[in-house]
């Protein structure tokens, strides 16, 4: 998609309003009266990812933490993104960043399958989320980036599902998640690479 299409995407309405005009005559004067009435369609719009700018609408987005992701690839920082694209994201204790990830730009992401009802309450539970863990003590192992995550997708029962945790979120970054580039798939591992050719070099040294 062009940046042509996806300027003119972003410009359509969520909803539209038709007005309808019938006429009849009158039995009693021969008048002709004219009724109006009014109809709404609502459009679904396509979701439009634009990895230029770092807006991923309805998406939950992934990027390597040093030193840890370069031991262990497939640990990382999370965020989740409003309708218009937006990252939050639970990146120390009492913090929640908007629109600045923690760790650098996304490499990975997740497209949400969200239902009409629940896109409707999406920035709300955002909203929600970034309230609450702004409260919150950040913890690696046990209340983190994933967390805030799953928070989220509970308040809106996600796929009507409401327990999900950070493993929920680690298991869909692992099985679904999209590299936003070749770039970003080199980003995402090269720490690795790098640490493992070291540790080789260092074993065929010493033995």
């Amino acid at each position: 998609m062009n940046s042509i299409e996806k300027k003119y995407i972003s410009k359509l309405p969520e909803e539209i309003e038709i007005s309808n005009h019938t006429s009849e005559i009158s039995e009693n004067s021969g008048e002709i009266n004219t009724m109006k009435t009014k109809s709404t369609i609502r459009i679904r719009r396509p979701i439009t990812i634009d990895i230029e700018n770092n807006k991923f609408p309805y998406c939950i987005v992934w990027t390597p933490i040093p030193f840890i992701t370069y031991i262990i690839p497939f640990i990382g920082h999370t965020g989740i993104c409003s309708s218009n694209g937006i990252i939050h994201d639970f990146s120390s204790s009492y913090f929640v960043s908007v629109n600045d990830m923690a760790f650098g730009n996304p490499t990975k992401y997740i497209i949400l399958d969200l239902k009409d009802k629940e896109k409707m309450n999406w920035d709300k539970a955002i909203d929600k989320g970034d309230e609450r863990y702004n409260m919150e003590v950040h913890n690696l192992l046990c209340n983190n980036c994933h967390s805030h995550c799953a928070y989220v997708l509970n308040v809106v029962k996600y796929k009507n599902r409401s327990n999900y945790n950070m493993i929920s979120i680690w298991w869909m970054i692992v099985t679904k998640g999209k590299y936003v580039s070749f770039i970003g798939f080199v980003k995402s591992y090269i720490g690795f690479f790098i640490f493992l050719i070291l540790v080789i070099l260092i074993y065929k040294n010493f033995y």
